[in-house]
């Protein structure tokens, strides 16, 4: 059974994206009295009780776009009403019929497409007695709302549940997807192109304009029988380059999908220099502990002297942040190596998920601590207990020890790099805490043998 699809449409500026965020209940799309900001269709899996449905909030109807993205927009909006088992159209009360208002009916008549009315921005009681003139659309009478205001929105709620037969499932593991991917990246990468790629279909628009993309677009789609939630964000810019509100907002939803991945698709373009915005993301990525695979698009457009043992070398000494990062070349607009991609990104994942028991990450530690021992800190020796895996996504290893504070900087690298080297997880970012634990009578610390040789500390260095 398939999940059934909740669709909003209208004209622009009658408060779609408000409605597709209040009943999602998070700040998933752009909301900006400037018309036309919403271009692709935004989808969103919604959960009612013990039922699923999924939720889109389509670009307004008969929008003039700025960089004449009409068509495109046109198709977006088109698909997502065709997709729809349930149409919301919305209208703004206030404002009364518009000549767009009669357009959006027409076409939903012409595709035979039954829609529930919604009268929004209803604040006040006294707006309801102009509910009645939208009679004229064709729809009935309207439900009055204020999505702003989340007024009368459990009556939506109800109506979704009543009007469609929804998707039950108690595990909601059962409806989500095995794998979630950010494509990030600067403007003209070719993440939305790579997006397309994936899915097999025009899903989001790709335009050579900087900038067309501006919600983080949530894209699902099956490779080997196998789900996949693929992110398209905004390209990403330095901050004082954003130059208004919208742009703003686009920038902090690719960083929310960064944190919400699985794994993150790092997109540069090979005809271009690596630059600084590059290197910041690359800073985020890594803070977020999030397992990476730096793509490399438009390899098809490097001059022919360049391979990629090159480009990786170049690679090692830019974005040093995340020198684990395996890296990917692929040219998205034929669609070579993007499946190949797929799989790294799930290699990687399993990474991210394996436990190491704590009789394997003791005898590691030993072999580390054997060979590099924590220096003496004025007059403080530091004493490594034990360590445990406390978590995955990263996986997190929990080094217990007497003076943690005392631990150089250079020896908790040294550790993450002997750490990843030989537990096989070389290619994600892990977390390694260092926290305080007093000795025990008779206890000791890693890295005496049996004979409880001692080991030959070096006097303190500068740190």
């Amino acid at each position: 059974m398939t999940i059934p699809v909740v669709a909003i449409c209208g004209r622009p500026n009658v408060g779609k994206s408000t409605l597709f965020n209040a009943i999602s209940g998070r700040r998933i799309s752009i909301v900006e009295p400037t018309s036309g900001v919403t271009r692709d269709r935004v989808e969103t899996r919604l959960k009612i009780k013990d039922c699923y449905y999924e939720l889109i909030d389509t670009g307004g109807i008969g929008v003039v776009d700025e960089h004449r993205l009409e068509d495109q927009i046109y198709d977006q909006i088109r698909i997502g009403i065709h997709k729809a088992d349930l149409l919301l159209f919305v209208v703004d009360i206030k404002e009364g019929i518009t000549p767009l208002d009669k357009e959006v009916a027409r076409l939903l008549h012409k595709w035979s497409k039954d829609a529930v009315l919604i009268a929004n921005k209803t604040d006040e009681a006294k707006f309801e007695m102009e509910a009645d003139q939208f009679r004229q659309l064709g729809f009935g009478a309207p439900i009055c709302i204020s999505a702003q205001e989340k007024h009368c929105l459990d009556d939506i709620m109800l109506l979704i549940e009543e009007a469609v037969t929804p998707f039950e499932c108690t595990d909601l593991g059962e409806v989500e997807q095995e794998l979630k991917i950010a494509v990030v990246g600067q403007p003209n990468a070719g993440k939305s192109t790579f997006i397309n790629a994936l899915a097999n279909e025009d899903r989001v628009i790709v335009s050579q304009i900087p900038g067309t993309t501006r919600d983080s677009i949530d894209v699902r789609f099956e490779k080997d029988g196998k789900s996949i939630l693929a992110i398209d964000t905004a390209g990403l810019k330095r901050r004082k380059n954003v130059r208004n509100s919208i742009e703003f907002y686009s920038q902090t939803r690719a960083q929310r999908a960064i944190r919400r991945s699985d794994v993150t698709l790092l997109f540069i373009d090979a005809t271009k220099d690596i630059s600084r915005i590059d290197r910041e993301i690359a800073m985020y990525v890594r803070e977020q502990h999030k397992p990476t695979i730096i793509v490399i698009n438009k390899w098809d457009l490097v001059p022919e002297h360049l391979n990629t043992s090159d480009y990786e070398e170049y690679i090692s000494k830019t974005l040093p942040h995340i020198f684990y990062a395996p890296v990917s070349f692929i040219t998205a607009e034929t669609g070579k190596n993007v499946t190949s991609t797929i799989h790294l990104a799930r290699s990687l994942m399993k990474q991210a998920q394996r436990r190491v028991s704590t009789g394997e990450l003791n005898r590691v530690l030993k072999t580390i601590i054997m060979k590099k021992s924590p220096r003496v800190f004025r007059g403080h020796k530091i004493r490594i207990f034990y360590g445990t895996q406390a978590d995955v996504n990263p996986p997190t290893m929990v080094l217990f020890c007497n003076k943690p504070e005392f631990i150089s900087r250079g020896y908790k690298r040294y550790m993450f790099n002997s750490l990843q080297e030989k537990l096989r997880l070389a290619e994600i970012p892990i977390r390694v805490e260092f926290r305080n634990k007093k000795a025990q009578k008779g206890e000791k610390e890693i890295g005496i043998d049996e004979t409880e040789k001692q080991i030959n500390f070096k006097e303190y260095e500068e740190r």
